[in-house]
């Protein structure tokens, strides 16, 4: 069993994947899914939307603009997405090594590597993939606690986020021409990791309660079973 046939079967099963404001050309900036990915943490989206209102409204759109807030500007625009303070640090963290280390934000994308977003306090593998792939448009596919739901489900074993990366990943590049045929689109690898971890989030929010399966998602999962 692999990632790839996890897609096919999401694919084959009609999940709703599209309207994810996370996602290519869905409305939100880069800036906005690079805020976003510490404004996420331990919060739910509609709150992190909130918070991107709050800086849209005061016209925070780049990198350079955040910069040049103090700490309270930062904390009253953010507070939305709860846990303000420490989010404010991490951003605060990112944005003094970001003018360090890069000259743009073009330079950055090309640039920027996982051990540097490793680095900085506040930010930890999921993030670093998230940056990597809707960003910098990097062939990383990003892993979270949905993905640990199905994994679990399906008797995957894994020791770690990079194991349960790999299995996710698994023959998917192989398959792309195929995977491009059932999703009836040309998707380069990065957007193919894209719209995976989109299947993923929204096959787990309509059929998973806690770690219950609902009825549709047992039929749709349990052919995949080791």
């Amino acid at each position: 069993m692999s990632g790839y046939e996890i897609f096919k079967a999401l694919i084959n099963a009609n999940i709703k994947y599209k309207d994810f404001e996370w996602l290519e050309n869905n409305g939100l900036s880069e800036f906005e899914i690079l805020v976003s990915v510490v404004l996420t943490q331990n919060t739910n989206w509609k709150n992190v939307l909130k918070a991107l209102v709050n800086l849209k409204q005061a016209n925070i759109t780049t990198l350079e603009d955040l910069h040049r807030l103090n700490t309270q500007e930062i904390v009253l625009l953010i507070k939305p997405s709860g846990f303000y303070n420490t989010k404010t640090k991490y951003i605060q963290n990112f944005t003094q090594k970001f003018f360090q280390d890069f000259d743009s934000f073009e330079d950055f994308k090309v640039q920027v590597d996982r051990e540097w977003i490793l680095s900085i306090k506040g930010f930890g593998q999921e993030s670093v993939d998230g940056i990597l792939n809707y960003i910098c448009k990097k062939e990383v596919l990003v892993v979270d606690a949905y993905s640990a739901k199905i994994a679990n489900y399906l008797g995957c074993e894994y020791q770690s986020y990079d194991e349960l990366a790999d299995f996710f990943k698994k023959d998917i590049a192989k398959n792309q021409n195929e995977l491009n045929v059932l999703l009836k689109k040309e998707c380069k690898l990065y957007e193919l990791y894209q719209i995976f971890h989109a299947l993923i989030v929204s096959f787990c929010k309509m059929h998973f309660q806690g770690k219950k399966l609902s009825a549709d998602g047992v039929f749709i999962l349990d052919p995949l079973k080791f």
